[in-house]
Order: structure tokens, then sequence, then C-alpha cells
């Protein structure tokens, strides 16, 4: 079945590179967003991934610079507006572009004090992700990263189709290569435009959740789908009936324009943090002034 997406695709754009990492993210997401609404209706049919357009109106996002951003995956439990997931999938050909992608998954951050119904966020990758974005975004965003598939694996099921559609005049997809740039990016697009619109894109970016990941301490091997439901199971486990505050971070705005910002983790820190502030411009102007080099 033809993917109708295709009908959009320009075979004659000025960045043929950029389209191809653009078919194959947005494959990456279909699969991801099906494989996730199958699973929702099995194990959690009291929750619902709402769709694109349907999770916008719930969740807006303040961009720098003014400008404001939509989420698209949401999770609400049925008969609700109030979201209490989120889930990002990005696809990433090399790391020059970790910052820009990493930056806006770590936004999701600032959604959740938005939101108190949120109970947590997860970034659903493919691609040339590393361990340390991985660190990186649950360090500084709580957002839990789930590689499904890297891009050596990723581009080993676009290697036979490859052959088959260049025939005599085909090309080994490297990786290492892949990630400098990609070689004969023409022909690369008319490859994932053929697949797309024959609907066999989509079957290939099926597999691509079917990749072994990781290993546990029983030796039970994980395939990328296992690790997806393994967070779609953290981010909806049913709430205790005594929740308990685990950190504290406490943001106090000077009229300066300054920001005095510290986490704790005890209540009495945190009384004498206030304290401390609250009635002195001494210490006040004691934390925000540039302290001259030793």
């Amino acid at each position: 079945m033809a993917d109708k997406r295709s009908k959009k695709r320009n075979i004659n754009t000025k960045s043929p590179a950029s389209l191809f990492g653009q078919i194959i993210g947005d494959a990456f997401e279909h699969v991801v967003i099906n494989f996730i609404e199958g699973y929702l209706v099995e194990s959690y049919p009291d929750y619902e991934l709402l769709k694109p357009q349907e999770g916008r109106h719930i969740i807006t996002l303040d961009m720098a610079g003014g400008l404001k951003r939509q989420m698209d995956n949401v999770v609400i439990p049925k008969g609700s507006d109030d979201p209490v997931a989120l889930l990002e999938t990005k696809w990433l050909k090399d790391a020059r572009h970790h910052n820009d992608k990493g930056a806006w998954i770590l936004q999701l951050r600032e959604v959740r004090k938005k939101h108190a119904t949120i109970r947590g966020a997860a970034a659903i990758l493919s691609g040339y992700w590393t361990e340390g974005v991985g660190v990186m975004l649950m360090s500084e965003g709580g957002i839990k990263m789930v590689l499904a598939a890297t891009d050596e694996q990723v581009y080993s099921t676009l290697q036979g189709p490859l052959d088959e559609f260049l025939g005599t005049d085909t090309f080994t997809l490297d990786a290492r290569t892949m990630r400098d740039s990609y070689p004969r990016p023409r022909d690369l697009l008319k490859l994932a435009i053929f697949l797309e619109a024959t609907g066999k894109l989509n079957a290939i970016a099926a597999s691509w959740l079917e990749f072994d990941r990781l290993q546990t301490s029983d030796g039970a091997v994980l395939k990328g789908s296992d690790l997806i439901k393994a967070a779609i199971d953290e981010l909806l486990a049913p709430l205790p009936d005594n929740p308990a505050i685990s950190r504290f971070e406490i943001a106090l705005q000077i009229d300066t324009g300054n920001t005095i910002y510290e986490e704790f983790s005890d209540v009495e820190d945190v009384m004498e943090f206030l304290t401390r502030y609250w009635s002195s411009p001494q210490e006040i102007l004691g934390r925000i002034m540039p302290k001259k080099k030793h």
C-alpha cells in the first residue's frame, strides 16, 4: 500500500541528504507511534495517545525568542484532558546535531513544570545517539532515553533494498562514512521515496524495533520494542497512596534579573535557604555580584 507521505516528496530538492534523513525520521516516528498505540490498547486501556492535532491543543511549549512549539505525542487518561506522559521520537544522522535535537528534548522539562499531572517523559531515539546524551537527558531533564536502534542497524536494513534498487551500480552503506556525509545522497533519496511510495518502508521501519539492544544480568536479551514497553510501564505505573517529595528545587527571581537557584533533599535546608535570602539584601548581593579573580 502506497504511503500518502510520498506524494509530498520532491526528488529534485536542493538538499537530497536532508530529505532522505527526514523520510527516515518520519518512518521511525510512524512505527514507534503505532507500536505505542497498540501497547496502550493491550496493557493500558484506560489511557490513549493523542493524535498530533489533538496533542497540540493541550501542550504548547514556549521556545526561545517568544516562539511557541506544540507537543505532538501526549498520553492522557481516557475521559480527561490532563497529560500524564510526554513522548518524543528522533532520528539522528551524526553527532553534529546532538546539541540541536538534545536541546529540544530537554525543553520537555519546562513543560512538566506547567502540568503537575505529567509523571515523566521519554525520548525514543534511533541513529547516532551516544550514551553521554542519555546521561545528559536524565540528569538535566529527568527524561528517559530509549535507543531503539543504532545507525548501523538502521542502515543494515536498507542495504538489501539499495542493492536491488541500483543493481550493479550499488554501494555500501557504511555508518562511519554516513555520519560524515551521505555518499550519493540523490540515489539514497530516490530509494527512500520509492520505498515510501510502494509501502515497503513501513515494514522495514518496523524491523528497527526488533534489534537486540541490551542484555540483562540474568542473560535475557531485550529488543528495542522491549525497551519502549519498559519506558511506558515506568511512565504509567499506578500512583502510590502516599506519594512523597524526593527533591526540592528553589529558584529565587531577583528584581535585578538574576536568579538564585539551588536543589535540596531536606526541608530544613530549604527553610534555611529561604530565611537567609528573604530579608537580607546583603546576602543577595553577595550571591549575585561577580567576584574578583584570585
